[in-house]
């Protein structure tokens, strides 16, 4: 995978305000009250239609991970010990060394940067754990709020795909891609 990371011990995080750890049952409510809500899975996927649909995801991304196809941290609030969200990493190319991100976040966390301080310890990891030359983000050309956070981490519109993604409204919507190069993320970083 990269130097210093082999898919053994799932790899904790932490920001000044989070704990990004592994999913876990004893999170379920708090993760289903997060993909239940159809306002913040938007953009996302299918919401959650009772704890047992969440239960079932869990398990789904904790086999992705002992599979060592993909890696979702729950994200914990410090202040408040629950889970508000969630980051994950996928679609790993080893020999281009690349792999795209997908978030979510509660609506009562939204605007308090909590979105970006996440992603940004996943950035490093990316960079400095997997040795990742490019990390992407794919999301749908109508989700500002994403929009908005990539440009806020640095990544740059690559290009849109028309009508590229089946949202709920049963319309088809453009897609777009962004990209951070390991370059442009240690400029913006500065010396270590």
């Amino acid at each position: 995978m990269g130097p210093g990371f082999d898919f053994g011990d799932f790899p904790l995080l932490a920001t000044e305000r989070l704990e990004l750890c592994e999913y876990d049952e004893k999170y379920a409510h708090d993760i289903f009250a997060v993909r239940a809500d159809a306002e913040v899975q938007r953009y996302n996927s299918e919401p959650h239609r009772t704890l047992e649909d969440t239960l079932r995801f869990i398990e789904q991304e904790r086999e992705a991970y002992r599979q060592k196809r993909e890696v979702i941290w729950a994200l914990k609030s410090r202040e408040t010990q629950r889970v508000i969200g969630s980051v994950s990493m996928f679609d790993w190319d080893r020999y281009h060394r690349r792999a795209s991100i997908g978030y979510d976040l509660a609506r009562s966390a939204w605007g308090l940067g909590l979105a970006q301080e996440a992603i940004a310890a996943v950035l490093h990891f990316g960079f400095e754990k997997l040795a990742l030359n490019r990390i992407e983000i794919w999301t749908s050309a109508a989700n500002e709020r994403s929009l908005r956070l990539a440009e806020r981490l640095g990544f740059t519109r690559d290009g849109t795909l028309r009508k590229r993604i089946l949202e709920d409204d049963g319309q088809f919507h453009d897609g777009t891609v962004w990209g951070l190069l390991r370059g442009d993320w240690d400029q913006r970083r500065g010396p270590v």
